[in-house]
């Protein structure tokens, strides 16, 4: 081995460990962050996996579910009446 080659190495030794400390200190910090989304995870969805609603969504969602109804019902209703002009005048 050459006294270059010798002086490369040594030269390239702080590289080298700066970058397995930066590896390390990201894959600490990607740990943290999946911690802290599996944690807001349970929070979303129930052991079923089934998606937990919030409750602004559940009141827009019911809300929406009851206009739908009341129109459901007002063409029922409209379609009866033209049920019976139809047949009556038959």
């Amino acid at each position: 081995m050459t006294a270059f080659s010798k002086n490369l190495l040594l030269a390239l030794i702080p590289l080298a460990l700066a970058a397995v400390g930066y590896l390390f200190q990201a894959s600490i910090a990607m740990h943290d962050r999946l911690s802290v989304i599996e944690q807001k995870m349970s929070i979303l969805v129930d052991m079923d996996n089934r998606i937990i609603p919030s409750p602004d969504n559940a009141i827009a969602r019911n809300q929406i579910k009851m206009e739908l109804q009341d129109d459901l019902h007002d063409l029922d209703k409209r379609l009866s009446l033209l049920e019976a002009v139809i047949l009556g005048k038959k």
